[in-house]
């Protein structure tokens, strides 16, 4: 039958607008492949065979009639989590998942519950819009693919967000503030118990004595942070996998923990890349259904570093008699290598030359820059670690024009005194281009839309989106976190690399991504290379022994290997 007499009659809804043969065919052509499509959801690929590959002969267009009526007999088709994406998403989308290893949309429906609204990063040349209508399909069909999560659509679940009882043997991990213990294994009658009458806090379960025992430091502090994370892995742990309380803990417990944190299986329930542990859903709070306990299975020290914190919270809990004994005390601690200080990644002097003046160059650009620029040699300039540069407050500054001599100081501003690692206090020294830069960088957030409150000497000029940083400035509070700080510093190494590469490559093999550390160890090898005197290089990095400060002694290294050179030469 000719093309233009079956637009003319069937494909034309106005007489005076008829189709083209070309237009014509591809809109038959489509119909085609919309049918096979139908029927390859149905999972009738004979079907989908007859209607697309009929032939010329009479008997295969009696078969491609056939089954279109077949098709037209079946209910609308749902899909399955076995289906793969071809089927049900347009092909340049579907060739861009496959090409990430995303066949199914079982598979495409976890990646978002696993990753969030943000899942589309994993999948290159995939942007936000493409991503925004998967997930509107995905949500239509979600009866017979699975329910996503809120942190994938934006729409808080029904009902109040209560904490979540674990669940034994399958169910899933979660982050401290969001468990609820089961009735039967919240430690209440624990085994392990001491008398009531005679602990020395007020909890009445496991969770609330491990609350108490965090209580000790300071929800800020890294510690805290650290503490919790080992605490809520081993409390889920043992009720998910061992289906006991913590007050129930053995030392076989202990022990297959061990085993554990090397291989975290099923991987799928506890391991996950970084997540935040809270998320903002339509104005409401709620835990992260993405989060996992961890990235993947622990290195040996950071195994060692585990089952120490748990010895400490168990011993604790034996000395406020909430246990009466400490089942980690039965299994001999890990021992690894005490960690070396990497102080070859101290930034090279001719790199750091070089980052000094493209630093001045953005920060004459923009308030961005200036703000970068302070929060490097804030780092450079005092050595000081990230977390004492985020704590680090204007009120503690002491300008110091002259020494006690009377001494005229030419690039010295003065000194900021803070409390360093170990509650320790101390000074470290402010530059006249270190206040120059942090004043610049003063102005732009008085200028700002959320102005310095806290008197940090670095704040955001703008605040973040996120729960924590309106918490924070909520509570008058707009400083970095030392994360926040690492992250800027971070961000500052990835475009000082880029700039590098194309204005100065002959510096690349000097240089590799730079770490906050890095301007830590710099400050000390650039100080000794420069004379300052051993015993201020330690009292200003505040290390406790002045054979680590040697480390950073490029004479002492040289000296070394001078008089081994006598020693080869002669044997």
């Amino acid at each position: 039958m000719p093309v233009e007499f079956i637009a003319g009659r069937w494909l034309a809804t106005d007489p005076d607008d008829v189709l083209e043969p070309r237009a014509a065919l591809a809109l038959l052509h489509s119909l085609r492949d919309a049918l096979v499509q139908r029927a390859r959801q149905h999972g009738r690929d004979d079907l989908a065979e007859a209607a697309s590959l009929p032939g010329r002969s009479g008997k295969g267009m009696d078969r491609a009639i056939e089954a279109v009526r077949e098709l037209e007999k079946l209910a609308k088709p749902a899909p399955q989590p076995e289906h793969g994406v071809g089927l049900w998403l347009a092909a340049p989308l579907a060739r861009r998942l496959q090409a990430a290893n995303i066949l199914t949309l079982g598979e495409l429906t976890a990646l978002c519950n696993q990753r969030g609204s943000a899942w589309w990063r994993r999948v290159p040349r995939v942007g936000p819009l493409a991503a925004a209508r998967v997930v509107r399909v995905l949500e239509r069909y979600s009866a017979s693919l699975g329910p996503l999560s809120a942190h994938v659509t934006g729409i808080p679940p029904a009902g109040p967000l209560a904490p979540t009882q674990l669940g034994v043997d399958g169910g899933t991990a979660l982050p401290l503030e969001a468990m609820r213990l089961p009735r039967e294994l919240d430690g209440s009658k624990g085994l392990n118990r001491a008398p009531l009458d005679r602990c020395m806090i007020g909890a009445r379960d496991d969770y609330q004595a491990i609350q108490t025992w965090l209580s000790l430091w300071p929800t800020e502090s890294q510690t805290y942070r650290a503490y919790r994370k080992e605490a809520e892995r081993f409390l889920g742990w043992i009720i998910i996998e061992r289906g006991r309380a913590f007050a129930d803990a053995l030392t076989d417990d202990c022990i297959a923990y061990r085993a554990f944190l090397a291989d975290p299986q099923p991987a799928a329930r506890w391991c996950g890349p970084r997540a935040a542990r809270e998320i903002q859903v339509a104005g409401t709070s709620m835990h992260n259904p993405a989060w996992r306990p961890f990235l993947g299975p622990l290195a040996p020290r950071s195994r060692a570093f585990s089952e120490t914190v748990l010895n400490s919270l168990c011993a604790w809990l034996v000395d406020r008699r909430y246990l009466a004994a400490n089942p980690w005390a039965g299994v001999p601690l890990q021992r690894v290598a005490k960690p070396s200080m990497h102080v070859e990644k101290a930034i090279a002097m001719p790199v750091w030359e070089v980052m000094s003046s493209w630093l001045d160059a953005e920060a004459f650009a923009s308030a961005r820059g200036r703000l970068l620029r302070a929060a490097v040699l804030l780092l450079r300039e005092t050595g000081m670690r990230c977390d004492e540069a985020a704590r680090a407050v204007r009120m503690n500054l002491v300008p110091l024009a002259n020494t006690s001599q009377g001494g005229k100081l030419q690039a010295v501003w003065g000194e900021l005194n803070i409390v360093g690692k170990g509650g320790r206090e101390r000074f470290v020294p402010i530059s006249q281009r270190l206040r120059g830069a942090l004043e610049e960088h003063w102005a732009d957030l008085a200028n700002a839309d959320s102005p310095l409150s806290d008197d940090h000497l670095i704040a955001p000029l703008v605040v973040p989106n996120t729960p924590r940083a309106r918490a924070k400035a909520n509570e008058g509070r707009q400083g970095y976190s030392a994360r926040g700080l690492r992250q800027l510093i971070e961000e500052t190494s990835d475009r000082f690399l880029s700039h590098i590469s194309s204005e100065s490559p002959e510096l690349l093999a000097e240089m590799t991504r730079i770490y906050p550390h890095a301007f830590r160890h710099a400050f000390g090898a650039h100080g000794l290379a420069a004379g300052m005197g051993i015993n201020v290089v330690q009292g200003y990095l505040g290390h406790a022994s002045i054979a680590t400060t040697t480390l950073y002694s490029t004479a002492d290294r040289d000296r070394r290997l001078y008089d081994v050179e006598k020693f080869y030469r002669t044997t």
